[in-house]
């Protein structure tokens, strides 16, 4: 029974995934009630993002330390949503089989304007930046300046509140505990944002700080650091709580010690037992009492260890458990109800996992989750259409069938189930509100580059929007792929949105996003290098990389230089949203589909 209460409280110390499904939830319900309100042709989720980096910022004016708690709980289903985002790409992908073919004229066509346009984009942005602070007299900082606010900057992110910087010293206690009580290595963490309280005050006083500090993604090494600290230190402790009481014990009886009980034959004479008066005995029997409650107390810390134990299996297995079950039950629905989404949904994921955990850190680099994910997704699918007998491009098309949350109450349109695409399409949108959080959080460096950012976002925008798709149309592309080029630098998260105010191909849209991405952080700095951009100009670096390779190129700036990191998710987010409200203009969109001969 107590293994069983044991469970149930490790359950509840892993219940911070509750508000992520609430939170998510009531987005979804604002987006559709956006969605049916607004009367003009407009993404709900770009509006709602608006509408909320809006109020937040002009709401921090009057009641900044309000707003920082409200934000605080915004972020719970913001940044679940935001961390999976790469996952929400794939409904892109997974349905490339049942387009159209190209010919291979226009293949050569797609590839010569996707690398000159990379290569002119990539100069033109850069040197607009400079030139945008030197017309604004904005000077670029020195390199000993620049690396002191790095250095704050990774402060500032290791240790965001007291609570993470004692974390911090008590993991470094324990390293010297470990280190004192045996010769092998210690295990060390190198980026912890969170950390490990001091393991018996822990167990003792707030056992739950252990899961709230404990950064995801990571656990594996924290729980052995902390299962070795919590066994060393205990080790140490019973130790030495075992040689005093045993000493003790020694000192009393010999102290108490009658001849005439023991048969008459007196003990041997002690080397410890002293004569001692009879406060002293008192004094060592006091203590001993002590002890007896110690030893209580650890047996209590020893129960208490149990249900962590199992608190923590459970966040280290979390993900894995929940996609195991949906997967398990999937396969009887697929192959006796002829319903795909269920398995389709848990296979997008599992091999999205794969992808991301699996392969070395130094090849992550080349083999991007997305496509490689959707390699093996379709080689996934096609084996199981096999087994049911099924051709594989109409298994295909029950990935997605448009019935969105949007869509989901309104059979007019489609009676068919949704399909694992719409779940993430639906899910891409709680993404995209999410961005607004992102935006206010960089606000004060949007205000203080506002000068060089709102040029070149402009500029950026205009080029992309009316020259890329008449430039493709004249070269000899379709009409859709011509579109689909306008969208090229766009994030896939405001690219899709944009796509379809447009009519243009998402596919071509989303390959040359995700292929500009990777160019990005494959020969960004040495572009820069050889454009002579110098290291500490982070506006530069950040607003070039966000505006041409978007999102890809961001997460590796953020791990090089996070301030130029910044500086590029705030350009990506505010130039995909200025493009999709381009698009969201009736006679601007017109007038872009009549130069491709659309209307």
């Amino acid at each position: 029974m107590s293994l069983v209460n044991d469970v149930f409280k490790g359950v509840v110390k892993v219940s911070w995934w509750l508000p992520v499904p609430i939170g998510l939830l009531l987005m979804l319900c604002a987006l559709y009630g956006i969605n049916e309100g607004i009367d003009f042709h407009f993404p709900a989720s770009v509006a709602l993002m608006l509408a909320l980096f809006i109020s937040l910022c002009l709401a921090s004016l009057k009641w900044k330390h309000k707003v920082s708690q409200i934000v605080k709980i915004i972020n719970i289903p913001a940044g679940f949503a935001l961390r999976w985002i790469n996952i929400f790409f794939t409904p892109a992908f997974i349905p490339l089989p049942l387009s159209s073919w190209i010919s291979a004229r226009e293949a050569l066509t797609i590839a010569a304007i996707f690398i000159v346009g990379f290569v002119l984009a990539m100069v033109g942005m850069a040197y607009a930046t400079v030139l945008m602070q030197r017309l604004f007299k904005k000077t670029r900082r020195s390199t000993v300046e620049r690396a002191e606010e790095l250095e704050s900057s990774k402060e500032s992110n290791l240790g965001a509140s007291t609570s993470s910087y004692k974390n911090e010293q008590n993991i470094e206690n324990t390293s010297k505990l470990e280190e004192s009580n045996e010769s092998s290595p210690t295990h060390s963490r190198s980026n912890s944002i969170g950390g490990l309280l001091s393991p018996v005050d822990t167990l003792r006083q707030v056992p739950q700080n252990v899961l709230d500090d404990i950064a995801r993604g990571d656990e594996d090494e924290l729980e052995l650091q902390y299962r070795r600290s919590i066994t060393l230190s205990r080790q140490a402790t019973q130790r030495r709580e075992f040689e005093v009481a045993a000493t003790m014990d020694d000192i009393i009886s010999n102290s108490h010690s009658d001849p005439s009980t023991d048969g008459g034959i007196p003990s041997p004479p002690s080397p410890v037992a002293k004569p001692l008066s009879k406060g002293s005995v008192n004094i060592f029997i006091e203590t001993k009492n002590k002890l007896f409650c110690r030893r209580a107390s650890l047996a209590q810390t020893q129960q208490i260890e149990r249900h962590l134990k199992i608190a923590y299996f459970i966040q280290n297995n979390f993900d894995y458990m929940v996609f195991t079950t949906l997967f398990i039950v999937s396969l009887p629905i697929y192959f006796t109800l002829d319903y795909a989404m269920p398995l389709h949904l848990s296979i997008s994921i599992f091999t999205f996992l794969f992808m991301i955990n699996v392969p070395p850190p130094k090849w992550r680099k080349y083999l991007h989750p997305v496509l490689c994910s959707v390699g093996i997704s379709w080689l996934l699918y096609y084996i199981f259409s096999l087994m049911k007998h099924e051709d594989f491009l109409d298994s295909l098309r029950q990935y997605k069938t448009g019935r969105n949350y949007l869509r989901l109450f309104n059979h007019r349109q489609t009676n068919k189930p949704p399909g694992a695409g719409d779940v993430f399409s639906t899910l891409m949108d709680c993404s995209i509100v999410s961005l607004s959080i992102s935006m206010f959080n960089y606000r004060d460096d949007l205000i203080r580059h506002f000068s060089q950012i709102v040029p070149v976002i402009i500029f950026m925008t205009v080029t992309n929007f009316f020259i890329y798709p008449i430039v493709c149309y004249k070269l000899g592309l379709s009409p859709e792929n011509s579109l689909g080029f306008a969208g090229r630098s766009v994030t896939l998260a405001l690219g899709t949105p944009f796509e379809d105010s447009l009519g243009g191909s998402q596919q071509l849209m989303a390959c040359t996003t995700v292929v500009t991405g990777i160019l990005g952080a494959l020969f960004g700095q040495k572009m820069f290098k050889w454009m002579k951009i110098r290291e500490d100009d982070y506006v530069t670096r950040g607003i070039t990389l966000g505006l041409n390779c978007s999102a890809i190129a961001t997460a590796h700036l953020l791990s090089i230089d996070p301030r130029a990191g910044a500086m590029s998710s705030l350009a990506f987010t505010l130039f995909g949203t200025l493009m999709v409200i381009f698009a969201a203009i009736p006679p601007l969109a017109s007038v872009i589909r009549s130069w491709v001969g659309l209307e």
